[in-house]
């Protein structure tokens, strides 16, 4: 299984993952960064900035993605209001989810 920033996806997953945080990292001010203690496999998230050592606080994450057993799902923020809660990575809308992840930042910015 290849890994992806440390989170285990499948072979097919890990590629569709891969061009979709490489797109977002072109935009700039973002960080990439896995929580491995998530159940049952991690979960792999996108934030404004860096998670910062101390008390468990997430600020600015505008994406969180989960391996599955057939396709990765990426969450909903709490605080966003546009897209599904639950969406497939896919390669066919993957222009469209690219656009309702930015969306997300924006609607997830820090203050």
């Amino acid at each position: 299984m290849p890994n992806v920033h440390g989170i285990d996806f499948s072979d097919k997953q890990a590629e569709l993952v891969k061009d979709l945080i490489r797109e977002l990292l072109k935009d700039g001010g973002c960080a990439v960064y896995a929580l491995r203690n998530m159940k049952p496999s991690g979960e792999l998230r996108m934030a404004q900035s860096p998670p910062t050592p101390g008390p468990r606080t997430a600020h600015g994450v505008f994406l969180r993605i989960r391996p599955g057993v057939k396709e990765a799902t990426i969450v909903r923020p709490m605080n966003a209001k546009a897209g599904e809660k639950f969406t497939p990575v896919a390669k066919l809308t993957q222009a469209q989810t690219l656009e309702t992840i930015r969306t997300w930042r924006k609607q997830t910015a820090p203050r």
